[in-house]
């Protein structure tokens, strides 16, 4: 098979693309293994206390911070089979030792650990994507990757409420192991195919980029800088993805008064309600990501969908925010996941066609990293009105962005 530069394609791309996508998987699961049965392993772990056990979610996102720039170095240098591997090992190892954790001290270590293996991975989107697939599949390609990860979100979701309904009934104790046993069993097992079965790249490159000489990282992160369109983007993605971190972790606030206030909503309890409406949002991501990535790269358009996505989602937070229906709610909720996280996969496509030979994974390193800082922000001074004025504002650096098809003209 050949793509449409007549660059040869291997058919294991769909292989190596699986692989990775397991322990993307693996990290948002370990992420918030425990957050939707906190009561009971904060009885287990820190003696009740919720807030305590809540850092375990924090350090996630705070160990990001500092080892963003590590992990893309390390894929850039060493490639997508140890660069990559480097943060798979630590993640599988660290989140199977998690099931044997004596108390909260060892948790939180072994948690430390899979976040510290988390960059590695969410930073080699745009890498598996142009080592592997032809310029026509890449947004499809990092689409997949971006399911994955909400895939383990919804898992994470769902998944610890079904088993301690049916083994943790009267030993809570003994439905928190079985979830954490799960969890580590998987991490372990994604780790051990990744290494095995993963190769860096093929025998000849899919597409004239991946056949490229890349720059070294900080020359890419100069040049990234230079790049006006670049940031455009990494402005409209700060707001994007810290907008959906901060709603996801905020989202009991987002409706605790209209609980008390309208009678429809009323009817249900919160964590019911929030569960419900954060779990269509995750459900309309994974949809999203696959169906607009795909047509991303039919019709080879990267920023339009980025404008669909500040277009759609500035209205509809002003429903998320105010709304009392709770079947209007619902429907919102899956077209808000639809749009604005469909918009991450061809935007990351967009920074590896606009700035290279910068590396894939310092473009992407530096995209995932901003939304990070913002979702921090944001949930320290959380307003659902500021974020949809920043809605707004994402929407603007989108207009301002030229397509890449455009530029290529």
């Amino acid at each position: 098979m050949t793509s449409k530069s007549g660059n040869p394609v291997s058919p294991y791309r769909w292989v190596v693309l699986v692989l990775f996508m397991l322990p993307a998987i693996a990290t948002q699961v370990q992420w918030i293994s425990l957050a939707p049965v906190a009561t009971d392993a904060a009885n287990i772990y820190t003696g009740g206390d919720t807030k305590t056990l809540d850092l375990l979610a924090v350090v996630f996102m705070l160990v990001y911070l500092p080892m963003s720039f590590p992990a893309s170095w390390c894929i850039d240098r060493l490639g997508l089979k140890w660069g990559t591997g480097i943060g798979v090992i630590i993640l599988g190892v660290s989140g199977f030792l998690r099931m044997f954790a004596p108390d909260f001290t060892w948790l939180m270590v072994f948690q430390v650990g899979c976040a510290i293996g988390q960059p590695f991975v969410l930073n080699s989107f745009t890498k598996v994507a142009g080592n592997w697939f032809p310029q026509e599949e890449e947004a499809l390609a990092s689409g997949l990757a971006t399911m994955s990860v909400f895939l383990g979100l919804a898992i994470a979701m769902f998944a610890p409420g079904l088993i301690m309904a049916n083994y943790g009934v009267g030993d809570p104790a003994k439905g928190i192991q079985l979830i954490m046993s799960i969890y580590g069993i998987f991490s372990l097992a994604a780790m051990l195919l990744y290494i095995f079965l993963v190769k860096d790249k093929p025998a000849t490159p899919p597409n004239p980029i991946a056949a490229e000489k890349k720059v070294t990282m900080l020359i890419g992160i100069k040049n990234l800088f230079k790049n006006r369109d670049f940031l455009y983007l990494l402005g409209a993605f700060f707001i994007g993805l810290g907008a959906f971190n901060a709603i996801m972790s905020m989202i009991e606030d987002i409706f605790r008064e209209r609980v008390s206030d309208h009678a429809i909503l009323s009817t249900l309890s919160l964590t019911s309600i929030a569960s419900l409406i954060g779990g269509l949002i995750i459900v309309g991501g994974i949809f999203g990501a696959v169906i607009l990535s795909a047509l991303s790269d039919k019709y080879h358009k990267r920023k339009i969908f980025l404008v669909l996505s500040m277009a759609v989602s500035l209205p509809l937070t002003v429903v998320l925010n105010y709304c009392p229906n709770i079947i209007l709610l619902g429907v919102t909720a899956f077209v808000f996941g639809f749009f604005l996280v469909s918009a991450l996969p061809p935007e990351l496509t967009y920074a590896v066609e606009k700035i290279h030979p910068v590396p894939e994974a310092t473009s992407n390193g530096m995209l995932m990293l901003s939304g990070q800082i913002s979702g921090i922000l944001m949930v320290a001074f959380f307003n659902m009105n500021v974020i949809t004025v920043l809605f707004g504002a994402g929407l603007i650096f989108a207009l301002l962005m030229k397509d890449v098809a455009a530029n290529k003209a």
